[in-house]
This record gives structure tokens, C-alpha cells and sequence, in this order.
């Protein structure tokens, strides 16, 4: 009896580390057009999502009729631009991560509207927040990489570098500091292509705080949602003097406001530091680089757009109003006409004629006739 103990405690003792092992899986990521990509097996083949911590899986209409996927149920969404729009939802048998070390069964995902709105990234779908909700994940921007591991362990990222989810729910909603004594409330969103994105109504509330300094006031239309394109509408540009997240400062912040559900924290923000999110324990960490950043930057003073193969005016910010308007087609680049554009190549790579100077001549068709005005930063 006595041997059989001792034989089954060692029997514990060498089973017990084994099985509080953490399954880990690492997801190279790349980056196309402000959009950061993952493979991911679906039901057997490989294809490419956007990796998106601000919203939850979906699957391009077109994916789930080429694989079969059959419609479950429905369920209602708010994209980043404050839409909100019903959406039948399907069941993912199988999503193996590319090192086949973590397979996701049964996954319920939104099926999107067809044509794509991501059909200019080459992706299939969203894989979101909803995903992880039990595990653990460490977005790594200087290898590439999204460490996804089981959570049976707490990160071993220090506790000063914590900061608690806000409110309730599995996405990762947190507050930071704007100004001295204003809690901002964000949500940590990697398909946000910017640094910062600006509720309006956060904007209504800081107003009179002083946390922010508006610096110009623009017409003009928003960002790619799971919706569609945003709506015309007034948005403000505004540069924060401190953004502290946690004991790390960000200097000269400047944003703009749109109408998503939350202020967005978005992908830039990986160029700072490493981001690891403990879900299971409503936990997000910023290990950043350094413990000072001066954002200082210039914008232009115009915004512009592909729309039906022509350049025109997206948004007019405050230097240019009364002189042109949203819509206004630009017919010649520096003196010399332009062509036929690509509204995809122009999101991934821009417009090639525009590269070349600080200052660019545009020549605009207005309803006054041709105007010609100088596209720069200000």
C-alpha cells in the first residue's frame, strides 16, 4: 500500500506541470493598407482575415457560398462608423491557426453583405475579439507576430503595465488619461488604422475640460465599415497635449472625431509598445518602448478620395472652405491631367502623383469653374 502511494504521487507530481502547460499558438501577421492580416485554415483551406480586436468574426458572403457554410441564425451589429445593421450569422466547423496548434470548433462568425467591403484587402472576413474570449494574446509589431495562448496562467507581464477592461463584456474597453483628470474610455481596436479615432460625443464631453485644442473643423465622409463607407458629415480635427496611458505619456496626439461606438485606440498604437490582452481576465497591457512619445504630426488641408475611377474631394477642413467642396473632381496634378485611378490600389498604396512634394498644385473642377489650390499639410 505504502509503494502504490509513493508510486502514484510520483505519478502526480510528473503529470501535473504537463497538464498546466499553456497551449500556445504564433500568427505571423502583415500589414496591408493600415489593416493587419492573418492566415487562418477555415474547414480545411487557407485564407486571409483581418485581424480586428474591435469587432467580431465574420466571413465575406462570398467565402461562406464557395465552402457551404449555412446561415444559423441573425444578429445585430454597430460598425465603426456608428451603423448598425442586422446580419444573418453562420457556424465555423473547423479555424486552425497556421501552425495547426490551436483549432477553434464550431465558431459562430456574421456573414457579410456581398460585394465585400474588404475586397480591396484581399481578405475573407473578420476574426475579432469574440474569438479569444478565454485566452490570452500578445500582438508583437516588431516581430510580426500575435502569440494566442490558453490562459491557465495570468501574463507575466508586470501589474503596473495593467489596465482593467471598462465596463462589461469580453472587448477590450479601457480608460486612459486626456489632460490631467479626464478618463477617455477606448477601445483597443486594431482595425482602426490611425492612432486615435474621436467619438463625437467624447468630443461634446471633453469640450470644455481643456483636455484638447481644436484646430480645424472638416465636411466630409469617414472610414470602410462592416456597413459600407461612412456618411457625409462635419468632423473636427483636435490635437490632445497629454495622452497618458497608463504610466506612459503621448504628446501632441492629434485626431479627428468620427460617430463609431467607442473612441478607438487603434493599430498605431503598436508602433510604441507591445500590446498583450488577458481576456479570461479582463486585462489589457502596454509594454511600451519608452515612457515618452511626442506625436507631433501635420495634416492636409484637404482629404481625398477614389470614387467611380476619379479623384475628388472627401473632406474639407476649415483652410479650404468657401474654396472648394466635397465632391470636387481634381483634373490635373501639378499642371499635368489626371487619369484613371484605382480605388483599391489607392487605399493600399495611394496615388503615386501625390508622393512626390510637400506641396502639390491641384487643379479642381468646382461649380465656379477651375480652381487651382496648393494640397499641403498644415
Amino acid at each position: 500500500m505504502k509503494i502504490r502511494y509513493i508510486l502514484g504521487l510520483i505519478l502526480f507530481l510528473l503529470v501535473a506541470p504537463l497538464s498546466a502547460q499553456q497551449v500556445k499558438s504564433v500568427i505571423p501577421y502583415r500589414m496591408v493598407g493600415g489593416k493587419m492580416l492573418v492566415d487562418m485554415n477555415v474547414n480545411g483551406q487557407v485564407r486571409s482575415f483581418i485581424f480586428d480586436t474591435g469587432g467580431q468574426t465574420a466571413l465575406t458572403g462570398e467565402l461562406c457560398e464557395e465552402l457551404n457554410i449555412a446561415v444559423v441564425d441573425s444578429v445585430n451589429v454597430t460598425d465603426v462608423n456608428g451603423k448598425e445593421i442586422g446580419l444573418p450569422r453562420v457556424a465555423i466547423n473547423s479555424l486552425l491557426t497556421p501552425d495547426e496548434r490551436i483549432n477553434f470548433s464550431g465558431v459562430p462568425a456574421m456573414k457579410l453583405a456581398t460585394p465585400s467591403p474588404f475586397e480591396c484587402f484581399h481578405a475573407d472576413g473578420l476574426i475579432g475579439s469574440d474569438l479569444f474570449k478565454n485566452l490570452i494574446i500578445e500582438i508583437d509589431s516588431k516581430t510580426k507576430t500575435i502569440t494566442v495562448c490558453s490562459a491557465e496562467k495570468a501574463s507575466v507581464v508586470s501589474l503596473r503595465k495593467m489596465l482593467p477592461f471598462s465596463g462589461k463584456g469580453f472587448m477590450p474597453i479601457i480608460t486612459l488619461q486626456a489632460g490631467m483628470g479626464n478618463n477617455l474610455v477606448v477601445l483597443f481596436d486594431t482595425g482602426c488604422p490611425s492612432f486615435l479615432s474621436l467619438k463625437d460625443t467624447d468630443y461634446e464631453n471633453l469640450f470644455s475640460s481643456g483636455a484638447f485644442q481644436v484646430m480645424s473643423e472638416g465636411l466630409g465622409g469617414g472610414s470602410i465599415g462592416v456597413g459600407g463607407m461612412a456618411e457625409t458629415g462635419i468632423s473636427y480635427r483636435v490635437k490632445f497635449p497629454l495622452l497618458s496611458i497608463g504610466s506612459t505619456k503621448f504628446k501632441q496626439v492629434t485626431t479627428e472625431t468620427f460617430t463609431p461606438p467607442y473612441t478607438l485606440l487603434g493599430v498605431k498604437l503598436l508602433e510604441y509598445g507591445k500590446v498583450t490582452i488577458d481576456y479570461s481576465r479582463r486585462r489589457w497591457y502596454f509594454e511600451a518602448y519608452e515612457q515618452e512619445f511626442d506625436l507631433t504630426s501635420k495634416h492636409y488641408n484637404v482629404n481625398l478620395q477614389v470614387k467611380d475611377g476619379d479623384l475628388v474631394i472627401a473632406t474639407v477642413w476649415s483652410a479650404m472652405k468657401g474654396v472648394v467642396e466635397v465632391g470636387d473632381k481634381v483634373v490635373k496634378i501639378n499642371g499635368k491631367p489626371t487619369s484613371k485611378y484605382d480605388f483599391c490600389e489607392s487605399i493600399i498604396t495611394g496615388i503615386p502623383e501625390l508622393k512626390a512634394k510637400k506641396k502639390t498644385k491641384l487643379t479642381v473642377l468646382t461649380k465656379q469653374g477651375e480652381k487651382v489650390i496648393i494640397y499641403e499639410k498644415e
